[in-house]
């Protein structure tokens, strides 16, 4: 018995004969990116027993948009208030407001903002929280 193969389709070809731009493609173009630039961040009102480490890294995704993610490491427990505790040295200039979220242990998920007029990163709230927290968004920036 023989059997024909499936029809092979050209995928950078709409239906209609309009070309069309795959999504590897699109990204593949799209992406500027680099392998990241790492910074400390410093926080104002950031509630700690101890003293906590704090990473920070950025990255490219095209010219205007760029990838952040902090990690909070506590030496015991940290704490966030919402709308007071900030990162006060992001290192690229912030252009338009944008989000971020923080994930770790009993945090959850919260939601925090990205303020462009005075280019800080404010957290979402959490309370003594003993495992490292990572706070990441997405942010235009230059």
């Amino acid at each position: 018995m023989t059997t024909n193969p499936p029809p092979i389709y050209d995928i950078l070809v709409e239906e209609t004969g309009k070309p069309k731009l795959s999504w590897i493609s699109f990204f593949d173009q799209m992406y500027k990116g680099d392998a990241g630039t790492s910074w400390t961040p410093t926080f104002s009102g950031m509630g700690t027993s101890g003293t906590p480490t704090y990473a920070g890294k950025y990255i490219r995704i095209s010219d205007y948009l760029k990838y952040f993610v902090i990690t909070v490491t506590p030496a015991t427990n940290t704490s966030s208030t919402s709308a007071t505790t900030y990162c006060d040295n992001f290192p690229l200039n912030v252009s338009t407001d944008g989000f971020c979220i923080a994930v770790g242990g009993s945090v959850g998920v919260g939601l925090g903002i990205v303020q462009a007029s005075t280019n800080r990163i404010y957290t979402p709230a959490w309370t003594n929280v003993t495992v490292p927290v990572t706070i990441m968004g997405i942010v235009e920036a230059s």
